[in-house]
């Protein structure tokens, strides 16, 4: 009797919980639409700490947190997964993104293949395979014979191939100037050693500094936005964009983006904490918009201040129909 009435009791919490749980997936859907991705992450642990055992709320989570750069949460939720609902393509390919996030290029490969035996037309399974190959220092021909392929499947990858060639297989040109880009290296290093010989070292102050926002401490995001339309040109290539856009997080939440202690590391791998949880009042997709202004891939950034710019602008003052 006892069991039966306990069994009735825990049919009818899943009841309740099934609807608020739908409820926080559709709400960590639209915010992840808009380029919210801190908000789609919350939304998608409240909808799986009212039904654990959901495997939509877990693959949404790990969805919004990979998104997040919360690659932790996104194994741990798609591990949680697959453990319900068994080897399904799309939480493998979620754990690969999470896995190659954390550097376990090995883990997110053995994701990634799995993910494609079990559906062979899937260019997101492709995609995975591709990048965590790439991670693990694979031959640059198969390497880019596993992005090509992901784009064969699916077009919308045709971005992420076109971006590899450009990072992994330069122009022959390029290849050519190599040589002489050399020599002319030695000869700056020789003549720098000469001159310091001769007690002519270089001023340090000469040196070009960051591309930065004028003045200090923190502003609006209105007010950041007419700032940085005054410097903008100064930022002519992605190196400089991206350092404009360190200023940008730094003016707007009153920290520097990435800890002092692992400054370097985290700023090689893209690591920082989104602007959203740091500072309050930021607009929409502000998230989504650091993400690709401090990418660590000179093809997937801004390519310049005008256009790190002009893309802040939009978040500030979105366009209205």
């Amino acid at each position: 009797m006892r069991r039966a009435a306990a069994l009735l009791l825990a049919l009818a919490a899943s009841a309740a919980a099934a609807p608020r749980a739908e409820e926080s997936i559709r709400e960590s859907v639209l915010r992840l639409a808009q380029g919210d991705v801190v908000g789609a992450e919350s939304q998608a642990k409240e909808a799986v700490a009212a039904d654990p055992a959901s495997a939509r709320a877990l693959q949404q989570l790990a969805l919004s947190a990979n998104a997040a750069l919360d690659f932790a949460a996104a194994e741990d939720a798609a591990t949680r997964g697959l453990a319900l609902s068994g080897p399904v393509p799309a939480l493998l390919c979620l754990r690969s993104e999470a896995r190659a996030g954390r550097g376990d290029y090995a883990g997110a490969l053995a994701d990634a293949e799995q993910a494609a035996s079990l559906n062979p037309g899937s260019g997101k399974a492709a995609l995975r395979r591709a990048i965590a190959e790439e991670g693990l220092g694979r031959p640059v021909d198969d390497v880019l014979a596993g992005y090509a392929r992901a784009a064969e499947l699916d077009a919308a990858n045709r971005a992420e191939l076109d971006s590899a060639r450009a990072r992994l297989a330069p122009p022959r040109r390029a290849r050519a100037l190599l040589w002489p880009v050399a020599a002319l290296a030695f000869l700056v290093v020789a003549a720098a050693a000469w001159l310091m010989r001769r007690g002519r070292r270089p001023d340090p102050s000469a040196r070009a500094a960051p591309t930065a926002l004028p003045g200090k401490g923190r502003l609006s995001p209105r007010d950041a936005a007419r700032a940085l339309a005054t410097v903008a040109a100064s930022a002519p290539g992605p190196e400089e964009s991206r350092a404009l856009a360190e200023s940008l997080y730094e003016r707007l939440t009153g920290r520097a983006p990435y800890p002092p202690e692992e400054a370097v590391v985290a700023r090689s791998l893209g690591r920082f904490a989104p602007p959203s949880s740091v500072a309050r009042g930021l607009p929409v997709g502000v998230d989504a918009f650091f993400a690709r202004a401090l990418d660590p891939d000179p093809g997937r950034r801004f390519r310049s201040g005008a256009e790190l710019a002009g893309a802040f602008r939009s978040l500030v003052e979105p366009a209205v129909d």
